[in-house]
């Protein structure tokens, strides 16, 4: 475990040190920024035509498929790319398989770091938006605050396993560029997928990007929860395994 953590250091200190993780994260606190200002002009508005208030002002939850759907995926393709596809197209890698650390451990604490990232972002997010709400929009209760919270939360889970995904692609690629093509293609192409075959939205994994849904309202019954669950942990050891067995094997 000690060497596990050293490695997730490591990664999590290289991936943090380029400038762009950090430029990202602005961007999404100024697109908070934006939405909230856009959402007072048009609140003053609409007040000044027909005397009638409405509140467009991002509270977590509406903002959450916006960053979870679009900006997060793309950071998580990114950061995986630079850890893996890049890194052993420099020849970076090379030194890192020296150390005494197990090749799964060092693959392991490459996810463990580009999470890490993406549910800093999502904390980021959480906090604007909840700011901007207490500020300019409607006071959230404690329990819309606790709710969204538990959101944020459960969307950690796809996130990992979406990560697995592209680190397993990330192996195969040769360029960075390439990479983040295939990534992307293949991201889009998936959830395009469940609006001709509806039939794929309970197969595939980047449905359950959105299941945070599912367990805020009305749990679903136990046989669904089950069968879910069987879903997301199968795709999880799946992608993990294949993708450090390929690391093991890889010439680098």
């Amino acid at each position: 475990m000690a060497s596990l953590m050293a490695s997730f250091r490591n990664e999590w200190a290289k991936l943090i040190a380029r400038k762009k993780y950090l430029v990202f994260i602005i961007i999404g606190l100024l697109i908070c920024l934006l939405w909230s200002g856009l959402s007072q002009i048009i609140s003053g508005f609409a007040r000044t035509q027909g005397g009638f208030n409405i509140n467009l002002t991002p509270t977590p939850m509406t903002a959450l498929p916006l960053f979870l759907q679009i900006l997060i995926p793309f950071l998580i393709f990114m950061g995986v790319t630079d850890l893996i596809t890049v890194e052993g197209a420099d020849n970076n890698l090379k030194a890192m398989l020296c150390r005494p650390v197990e090749r799964w451990k060092l693959y392991a604490s490459k996810l463990m770091a580009v999470l890490t990232y993406a549910a800093l972002y999502l904390a980021c997010v959480f906090v604007m938006t909840a700011v901007l709400n207490q500020v300019f929009g409607k006071q959230l209760s404690a329990n819309e605050l606790f709710m969204a919270l538990v959101s944020y939360a459960l969307t950690l889970i796809p996130l990992a396993i979406l990560s697995a995904y592209a680190a397993l692609v990330a192996l195969m690629g040769r360029s960075g560029t390439l990479t983040m093509f295939l990534l992307l293609l293949s991201y889009m192409l998936l959830n395009a997928l469940p609006f001709f075959f509806p039939v794929l939205s309970e197969i595939l994994f980047t449905s359950y990007l959105r299941w945070y849904r599912l367990w805020i309202g009305a749990l679903p019954n136990p046989g669904k929860m089950l069968h879910m669950l069987l879903i997301v942990t199968g795709y999880a050891t799946t992608f993990f395994t294949a993708g450090s067995l390929l690391f093991d094997r890889k010439e680098y």
